[in-house]
């Protein structure tokens, strides 16, 4: 499956997944149309591809651009009561594009919030963002995917170290926020199977986590929980700049070990 993560962050979040043939569906547009254009063609793909758009929820990182594309041509969940958008529920197959697309709940605080089991052709894919909490029913819809785009946000300690509001601190760490590294790496410990071949860590703070916090919190629990994860290529997305499908992060390609 081909994919990019064309940004990820509060500063805004994209990801495009390219059928066979060369056809665009965006997961989010939460950056400007110029921005866009940009990411795409940094990775070389036209943004006249781009033909369909999936929305995970409506905070702005996820949305800012929604209103350059045609109604007929955006994809939401019912809840947020946007009528003029090609409405989906939870639990509800879609195809698009060639994408078979299975909703899930996510836990946030924001309405009719939705991440998605997508597959194309053989492979699986689990995309799991902006979350507080992964029930034990949703791990077990996503168990022994190809590939794994899931949100490791924050380190909790560094969260509250930082000048954040204590409101905004607390929002973060609950069950309606965003997942902390230790719980991310706790969820793949229980889901990573034989299949599993890609993981892709997405929507990284920038004051409250490093890319180091996610490598050795990750890694740690791997070897707590006696999984190998020797032969999966893992990355972070990044804010400013897009990361392609396949790609493997330094700092995981150095550390991983296989464990026996």
């Amino acid at each position: 499956m081909k994919y990019y993560c064309l940004a990820s962050g509060s500063g805004g979040n994209s990801t495009a997944l390219v059928n066979d043939d060369d056809e665009i569906l965006l997961i989010d547009c939460g950056l400007s149309i110029k921005e866009l254009k940009c990411r795409l063609q940094k990775v070389n793909l036209s943004f006249d591809n781009v033909k369909k758009i999936l929305i995970t929820h409506t905070h702005t990182d996820h949305i800012k651009a929604i209103r350059a594309f045609n109604n007929e041509d955006v994809y939401i969940n019912l809840s947020t009561h946007m009528n003029e958008y090609n409405q989906f529920d939870y639990y509800q197959t879609l195809n698009i594009l060639g994408f078979n697309i299975y909703v899930i709940p996510s836990s946030h605080d924001s309405s009719g919030s939705s991440n998605f089991i997508i597959t194309y052709g053989q492979e699986k894919m689990a995309y799991i963002t902006d979350t507080g909490y992964v029930h034990e029913n949703i791990q077990r819809l996503i168990n022994n995917c190809d590939i794994y785009c899931i949100e490791s946000n924050h380190d909790p300690r560094l969260l509250m170290l930082t000048k954040r509001p204590i409101e905004l601190k607390n929002r973060i760490l609950s069950v309606n926020g965003h997942l902390s590294n230790k719980d991310c790496a706790y969820i793949l410990g229980n889901v990573l199977g034989p299949k599993t071949k890609e993981i892709v860590f997405l929507h990284r703070s920038l004051e409250a986590n490093s890319e180091c916090m996610i490598c050795e919190t990750f890694c740690e629990m791997m070897k707590q929980m006696h999984v190998d994860i020797s032969n999966i290529k893992i990355n972070i997305a990044r804010q400013n700049e897009p990361i392609s499908f396949g790609e493997e992060n330094e700092l995981f390609a150095a550390r991983k070990i296989k464990i026996v």
